[in-house]
């Protein structure tokens, strides 16, 4: 392995531990010595790789964006039909929101911080708008083949397929119910089918 890969490493480890923080903690009360400890790191340390608690969280972001958007682009890869590409956006949105307490959590911390700061708000910005044109991409996609007049844009409907995603992944998160994952599932995937 070589420095850069052991710095990448490095990296890695210390923004795991940041996200296992913000999954147990606010992120106002996770300090770099909080992250150093955890990691096995002195507070030098991970500021050698992380000038300011501002870059770790910025490459945080950039990290956990990355992953879901490289994810859910390997789910839509295959040659499927709108309808089903539809289908299996709604599926992965669900589990990787809904589901996954963690990301919900993590996401949600990262959103509070983005309120105080303009830096770290930019990139969630970006992914919130580039999720909702993924919808809208996926509904206008499901539209293309089918006529007939719509009551509503696929603007709309991406929103409130984004919002119903986010929203449930949220209180999920905070109250937990026994809703029928099935049948959200299946609810999401008709608005992106509308």
């Amino acid at each position: 392995m070589d420095k850069e890969e052991k710095t990448r490493e490095k990296k890695r480890q210390i923004l795991e531990v940041l996200k296992n923080l913000l999954e147990r903690k606010v992120y106002s009360s996770i300090t770099v010595e909080d992250v150093a400890r955890e990691a096995g790191y002195s507070k030098g340390g991970i500021l050698h790789y992380f000038p300011s608690k501002e870059d770790m969280y910025l490459e945080l972001i950039r990290d956990l964006v990355s992953d879901i958007e490289s994810e859910h682009a390997r789910v839509l890869k295959e040659n499927f039909s709108s309808r089903e590409r539809a289908s299996l956006s709604a599926l992965y949105s669900v589990e990787r929101f809904i589901l996954d307490k963690k990301t919900t959590r993590v996401l949600m911390n990262l959103i509070m911080y983005g309120y105080e700061d303009e830096k770290i708000m930019q990139p969630i910005r970006e992914f919130i708008r580039s999720h909702f044109l993924s919808y809208k991409s996926l509904i206008e996609g499901s539209r293309a083949n089918e006529s007939g007049e719509r009551h509503y844009s696929p603007e709309l409907i991406a929103r409130i397929a984004q919002t119903i995603v986010f929203s449930i992944g949220m209180l999920e998160s905070i109250d937990p119910t026994d809703f029928d994952t099935i049948k959200m599932i299946g609810y999401v995937v008709s608005l992106l089918k509308e």
